[in-house]
């Protein structure tokens, strides 16, 4: 056994020459050797012997650079990877020492490793048998002792191809900076079997930054960095840490990402200030093929091509959230995850929480692609989750861009989340959900609303999303609505979507909601606006006491002006106590271009309830305000209890030039309440 291997040179007593000799040093004897031969050294001038003290230094240094062999799997004693970590700390700070393998298979602790105190690299990769990328073949069993801890002077250590697991609290622990761990498995046996920490799978203090938690430096496909799962606590806990990257591993899964293995917490949790983190990665090619990840096939112009971002973590299974962002921590970004789903992103392995939940944390993101990049590209994937795919509490500025949240990977099927694809609350302020093509979303196959908006969320935007369809395919139904507004906060606006293949309604304005802008927006047609994707309920619905409320307006984009078409109930109702909320600039029962009849099955639109003061169409616009034609039904009904509603200045039964004839197979307008006005209309 030959722990550390260095060459000294020794001044020969009496003369001016020197002899280089071979020095073994082994074991807890490399610090008494070199001690020995610095005092053996005569005694010289001042200058001779600073000469000779500074070499013996850089002799010493040279020692504590060389590799420490492990020989032996027992707890302690010559050869064991806790005498090569006692040497490493007796090392010089900032020189790092490597401990490799001679031997595979478990080591059993009978107490706790020493902390970690200097650099250093302990490479289970360098064991008897280990496949390059393949699994860890030496184990540290804890056996309820602590974990590994490496502490302050540790910076730029590297953990690699270890399993860790049993410890009485969190595997690993990091209070230094600069650590990379990569191809570990933390609270897995060498099989893959269940063998949880007590605590966190990795805790990562308010000490350490820069981290590197797995790796994957050419972004190969299928690369797993990392195993994180059977933990008790979260799998990841990055603790007022900031400027880390989490790529490439799999958190509460088994290796192969086929199921669940869960921490006990959530999968990933970001608190205390951890500020400016990546989740994940930007890359969505296959470096083997060429090909790139190219989920809609060019917006539905060419055969789709699926590649499943590289750098992402799939982070599934865990049983509360698969991520918590909290507690003031702010400008984090997820790129390219998959969470709640399988490897490939086509099958569920829910987190039991949310997928992702921010909650009281400001200008965090996730973002699946750029403005110059085809949409998806390196998509968060959001599904399968027991709650709902994103929430978003009480925090402002979240950007949320190019995501599918309900969808399988493919595009193609749906890995529902239980309750919401997106879900904004709380206070929160100033949520972008979406943006120009292709920085939209698809938020369909959920268990209720492709994204409910409610408490006092004010300043909230969803800009291009697909709420119950896949992206620019078919019918992917929200169980309830594609689009649910209750907050009061106002301020809040639902522009170029397309809400359309959902259970019940479109969208939905309701509770006490106000300050709401529905422009322009198609609900009951495809993403063309010309062939029926039905919702089967109504395509807007504003109910409650929803009030002070706009649909329509001068927004323009690829979709000219509102269209509520196809839909199984009607275009648009107003109903409740719903009052003082307006419609203008909407086609009602055509196609986008309204030349052609897509009518609504029960008729255009309805006032129902003790609906009030509600205006379908304004006199100060060129006519028509609004297009109703070609329902089946009425074009506008107004039931008895209703009041002081007016319906003015539209076409009803007309194209929209007005030239020629789409008839409502009812009447153009039945009112039936008190103080109803109906004018200037042409039918």
């Amino acid at each position: 056994m030959i722990p550390f291997l260095t060459r000294l040179w020794y001044p020969l007593a009496g003369s001016g020459s020197r002899s280089r000799i071979p020095l073994r040093i082994a074991g807890g004897a490399a610090c008494v050797a070199a001690c020995a031969a610095a005092t053996a050294i005569p005694s010289g001038s001042g200058p001779a012997r600073a000469g000779e003290i500074a070499h013996q230094t850089r002799a010493v240094t040279a020692a504590f650079r060389r590799t420490f062999a492990v020989t032996s799997r027992a707890s302690s004693g010559p050869g064991t990877l806790r005498r090569g970590l006692i040497l490493a700390n007796a090392g010089p700070p900032g020189v790092t020492t490597t401990i490799r393998f001679r031997v595979r298979g478990t080591i059993s602790l009978l107490r706790p490793l020493p902390a970690i105190s200097r650099p250093v690299i302990i490479d289970g990769t360098s064991a008897p048998a280990y496949r390059r990328g393949g699994p860890p073949v030496v184990a540290v069993n804890c056996n309820v002792q602590a974990g590994l801890l490496f502490a302050r002077g540790s910076a730029r250590s590297q953990l690699l191809g270890l399993a860790v697991d049993n410890a009485r609290g969190d595997g690993v622990t990091l209070a230094a900076s600069f650590i990379t761990l990569n191809r570990d498995y933390i609270g897995l046996g060498l099989r893959g079997q269940p063998a949880g920490n007590r605590g966190d799978g990795v805790y990562v203090s308010p000490s350490s930054s820069a981290d590197l938690i797995g790796l994957n430096r050419f972004a190969a496909v299928g690369v797993v960095a990392n195993v994180i799962s059977a933990n008790r606590g979260n799998g990841i806990e990055l603790s007022g840490s900031s400027g880390n990257t989490v790529v490439s591993n799999r958190i509460g899964t088994n290796p192969a990402g086929s199921r669940a293995i869960p921490n006990g917490g959530n999968g990933i949790v970001l608190t205390g200030r951890s500020d400016r983190n990546e989740i994940g990665g930007t890359a969505f090619v296959d470096k083997a093929t060429g090909q790139a990840n190219n989920p809609t096939g060019d917006k539905g112009t060419v055969t789709p091509v699926f590649v499943v971002p590289p750098l992402g973590n799939l982070i599934s299974g865990n049983v509360r959230n698969g991520v918590l962002i909290g507690d003031g921590s702010r400008d984090n970004v997820l790129n390219g995850n998959f969470i709640g789903t399988t490897a490939d992103g086509d099958g569920a392995i829910g987190n039991l929480g949310n997928g992702v939940w921010i909650d009281r944390a400001n200008n965090n993101q996730l973002t699946g692609c750029k403005f110059v990049n085809n949409p998806f590209v390196y998509y968060n994937v959001v599904s399968g989750n027991r709650e709902n795919g994103l929430r978003i509490t009480s925090a402002s500025n979240s950007v949320v861009q190019g995501n599918f949240f309900g969808s399988a990977a493919n595009n193609a099927a749906t890995v529902r989340n239980r309750l919401d694809g997106i879900l904004v609350d709380g206070s929160s302020g100033n949520t972008q959900v979406g943006g120009v093509i292709p920085l939209g979303n698809v938020s369909a196959g959920n268990g209720s609303n492709g994204i409910e908006v409610a408490g006092r969320a004010h300043g909230f935007t969803t800009f291009n999303t697909f709420g119950g369809l896949h992206a620019f395919g078919g019918a992917a139904p929200n169980g309830n609505d594609g689009l649910l507004i209750t907050a009061t906060g106002g301020d809040n606006l639902a522009r170029t979507n397309v809400m359309s293949g959902n259970r019940h309604n479109g969208i939905e304005i309701a509770g006490n909601a106000s300050g709401v802008t529905v422009d322009p927006d198609i609900a009951g047609l495809d993403t063309d606006g010309t062939a029926r994707l039905s919702n089967g309920g109504d395509g807007v619905l504003i109910d409650d006491s929803a009030h002070g409320n706009v649909i329509g307006g001068t927004l323009r984009s690829v979709i000219r002006q509102n269209t509520f078409s196809g839909n199984l109930g009607y275009g648009l109702v107003i109903t409740g106590r719903a009052h003082d909320n307006q419609v203008i600039d909407s086609f009602i029962g055509t196609g986008i271009l309204g030349l052609t009849a897509l009518g609504n099955g029960h008729g255009g639109v309805l006032v129902a309830g003790h609906a009030y003061r509600n205006a379908i169409g304004v006199l100060t616009v060129k006519p028509p305000s609004n297009l109703i034609s070609g329902n089946r039904g009425n074009g506008v009904t107004l039931l008895t209890r209703t009041s002081f509603n007016r319906v003015v200045n539209n076409y009803i039964g007309l194209d929209r030039t007005g030239r020629r004839r789409i008839p409502n197979t009812g009447r153009p307008v039945l009112n039936l309440g008190r103080f109803n006005v109906v004018a200037a209309n042409r039918t």
